[in-house]
């Protein structure tokens, strides 16, 4: 899964369950944001989506809102890209690039075209 379509997921739960939380404790934005040390604007962009927050921001949304961190994180997740670990590599021996446009394989000692 590409890593942008993680990140707006990711954000939409943030954002989901900090307007509960917030809502849970019976604040307004503006009330957030002073709890938390926080611009309302800033809270409003959170809900929104608009921006993605740091760490020391999802902290202060939950002291804000009387909730514990977790609960702000709550069903977040990354999946794993698998492509990226070092044990994913290609097996010792045959190797696939692109030269000028065709794909090449390195196999048996000799580089050879792949489809034709």
């Amino acid at each position: 899964m590409i890593d942008e379509v993680q990140s707006a997921r990711a954000l939409d739960r943030f954002a989901r369950n900090a307007v509960e939380l917030r809502r849970r404790a019976g604040l307004s934005q503006l009330d957030t944001g002073m709890r938390a040390g926080l611009h309302r604007t800033e809270v409003s962009m959170l809900e929104r989506r608009l921006r993605m927050p740091r760490l020391d921001t999802v902290l202060r949304i939950a002291g804000g809102v009387e909730a514990e961190p977790w609960e702000v994180l709550e069903g977040l997740a990354w999946d794993l890209d698998r492509g990226r670990l070092w044990e994913a590599r290609p097996e010792p021996g045959r190797y696939e690039v692109a030269v000028a446009g065709q794909r090449v394989t390195w196999e048996a000692g000799a580089w050879k075209r792949v489809g034709g």
